[in-house]
């Protein structure tokens, strides 16, 4: 949570319910100010005390920054608690993501595919390739540039010095964890075989920290292409998520 929670600190974006001293439900979010959203995590509350889920979420907003003017959720698809109580805050729903995970014993079935870091050569390339493929998602071309650092890595196929593509990868090897973001390949270059190789590129490095083992990544449910790839590589399905959005 230090790591990943910065522009509101989670102390001071988590509500905490307790009962004769005992901690029965947390709710809080991630603020994204630059983006004048944040990213709801919970309720988590105790089965046999849900009543105070509408309680903790009226603290929670308490604690909102006047900037943010969008929330989101993730529910897992089976909780239905959290789906009932975003069906009763008016969230609306944009669709079904599924989440897949990679173990590190099957990193012996990756293909030879050499590490290729994103210079500055190819910055404006990456943006136009992320925007045009990812847009209005929670991190532009520049803000993903702009993080990169020893634990988050972007790293590019070439053809003819051109960029075919990109992925873009974040590890946090002091919690043994990591997760693939983003990544695209060019239209003109699809089909050759370039994500499988970008994939393996990324998960190669993942797993250089001894501390990993296993990545997770999400992805729309429908995008049956996609899944279909991270299958062939080696992930398995073990989660499906739904995407909901708020204006407040």
């Amino acid at each position: 949570m230090n790591e990943d929670i910065t522009d509101i600190k989670y102390d001071e974006s988590f509500v905490l319910a307790y009962e004769h001293g005992i901690l029965i439900g947390v709710l809080g979010f991630d603020a994204d100010i630059n983006n004048s959203s944040a990213e709801i995590w919970g309720p988590f509350i105790n089965e046999d005390k849900w009543e105070i889920a509408f309680d903790i979420w009226i603290k929670m907003l308490e604690l909102l920054p006047n900037e943010v003017n969008s929330l989101y959720m993730f529910p897992n698809n089976k909780n239905k608690r959290v789906l009932k109580l975003s069906s009763d805050l008016d969230f609306n729903e944009h669709g079904k993501q599924s989440i897949l995970k990679f173990h590190r014993d099957n990193k012996g079935d990756l293909n030879d595919v050499s590490i290729i870091e994103l210079t500055q050569k190819h910055y404006l390339e990456m943006k136009e390739l992320h925007d045009k493929t990812f847009p209005g998602t929670y991190y532009s071309g520049s803000q993903i540039i702009e993080k990169i650092n020893g634990h988050r890595k972007v790293f590019i196929i070439r053809s003819h010095d051109n960029l075919s593509g990109y992925i873009y990868v974040e590890a946090q090897p002091e919690f043994g964890e990591a997760s693939i973001e983003f990544f695209a390949v060019n239209e003109s270059e699809r089909g050759k075989g370039i994500g499988r190789e970008l994939l393996s590129v990324a998960l190669k490095w993942i797993f250089t920290f001894d501390t990993i083992d296993s990545i997770t990544l999400c992805v729309n449910t429908i995008n049956d292409n996609a899944i279909g790839l991270y299958r062939k590589v080696g992930f398995n399905q073990i989660h499906d998520l739904r995407f909901l959005s708020k204006k407040i």
